[in-house]
């Protein structure tokens, strides 16, 4: 009826638990312990979390009922903008007027924080920067370059802010959590979900490790073991487990059903967790509690931005015209754990390119690709600092060599690394 089109894809049932639950996240994310909480209306809250039509755009709406937040940037304005530009804007307010709460995509994040570019050392602050701000903030600068200077180390955003609530969401978030903790000063909750279930999950006080939300889904667990044997052979059924079925330290692709009105019934979102424990004595919790570990092996996930599978890169490999005869991909981290895509290709004997063209034109489509598909590829690339593509050239016939020497062929995304290894041996 009166349902902004924008939320369309959700009934109003759904829309309430949505809302039930982020604010049940955004309280806990301001704990240290059970039944501690400090939120109050009119928090400076820095919003960098993905736009409509991602789930995550309506979170501003949804909480705007029950508490009144000051997001930097305004809503308004943010959403007349570019994400990337939006992002940079609302830190520089932040700057300015200071910030009590952050919600961003972890990989955003960590960019941020090591960008953080205020002098340190014997150095000094840019007075460009201090223009405008607030004398509290004032005060917290000079005093984070005391301390800089005093410990001989760079300034730390946690040097500047005091955050109440730090929530980050993404599918690399377990790489930057140690990081982002020691960056701010407070150790950020985690909260997973997706377009599909919305708020799905969320860390409790003690921000080790996620319990999911009994009304948002109904779940049931694949195991790792029937996972694989799924995805090799399409028509096998493989088998689901329950709650108080699972195991812990076990691996499981995780199957929802979309209660109160969601359209997904047995629906496989292609996500794998680890169950870490089945109950927490600390916190007095008896439920199990997980670990986000993956998209499944046949989907090459870059920091939530893009979703890469085997059809989309034959896809990309017909659009370049180059005679590729074959190629497998694998998803990688560099050394500060940003994630990337590293493509092995084979040129065909017949191939008129050389190793270098090669490479150059199939980075060049798949990032047309990419910016087709996923209109935050391009920020990908300037926000988090990384190039998402790496592509390295095979002899022609090493694929095949391997399926001869190892009786299988190698998987076309995200084989092991040990196949890896064996396939780069091959190469020389």
């Amino acid at each position: 009826g009166n349902k902004p089109e924008k939320w369309a894809p959700y009934s109003e049932d759904m829309l309430k638990i949505y809302r039930t639950n982020i604010i049940a996240a955004m309280l806990l994310s301001t704990s240290n312990e059970k039944g501690q909480f400090h939120v109050q209306s009119g928090f400076k809250a820095l919003y960098a979390l993905a736009p409509m039509p991602y789930a995550t755009g309506l979170f501003p709406d949804l909480i705007d009922s029950e508490i009144k937040l000051r997001f930097l940037p305004p809503l308004k304005e943010a959403r007349s903008m570019p994400f990337r530009e939006q992002s940079k804007l609302g830190f520089k307010m932040g700057l300015t007027h200071g910030m009590d709460m952050f919600f961003g995509m972890s990989g955003i994040i960590y960019q941020i924080s090591q960008s953080f570019n205020f002098s340190s050392g014997g150095g000094g602050i840019d007075p460009s920067k201090l223009v405008g701000m607030s004398p509290i903030m004032l005060y917290r600068i000079m005093k984070a370059k005391y301390l800089s200077k005093r410990d001989n180390r760079p300034i730390r955003p946690g040097d500047i802010f005091d955050l109440q609530g730090f929530v980050c969401v993404g599918t690399d978030t377990a790489l930057y959590k140690n990081d982002l903790e020691k960056a701010w000063g407070r150790r950020p909750l985690e909260v997973m979900g997706g377009t599909e279930p919305s708020c799905m999950a969320t860390e409790t006080w003690s921000k080790d490790g996620l319990a999911f939300f009994p009304d948002a889904c109904f779940y049931e667990f694949i195991p790792e073991s029937e996972m694989l044997k799924s995805l090799d052979d399409p028509s096998y059924q493989p088998r689901t487990y329950l709650m108080n079925e699972i195991s812990a330290n076990e691996n499981y692709e995780l199957v929802i059903t979309v209660l109160k009105g969601g359209a997904f019934m047995r629906y496989r979102p292609g996500d794998v967790y680890r169950c870490i424990r089945l109950k927490n004595d600390l916190d007095g919790l008896d439920f199990p509690q997980f670990e986000y570990i993956d998209r499944v092996p046949t989907v090459i996930d870059i920091a939530g931005f893009t979703r890469i599978t085997e059809n989309s890169i034959n896809q990309v490999i017909e659009l370049s015209g180059i005679d590729i005869a074959n190629w497998c991909a694998l998803k990688k981290y560099d050394d500060n754990n940003r994630s990337y895509m590293q493509l092995y290709v084979e040129l065909s004997e017949s191939a008129g390119h050389s190793v270098l063209a090669c490479s150059r034109l199939l980075r060049e489509h798949l990032s047309i690709y990419f910016k087709y598909y996923d209109n935050d590829y391009e920020d990908l690339k300037k926000m988090l600092g990384i190039d998402p593509l790496s592509v390295t050239i095979l002899p022609y016939g090493t694929m095949a060599q391997f399926e001869n020497v190892f009786g299988h062929p190698i998987r076309k995304i995200n084989a092991s690394r040990q196949d890896e290894i064996e396939l780069l041996r091959l190469k020389f």
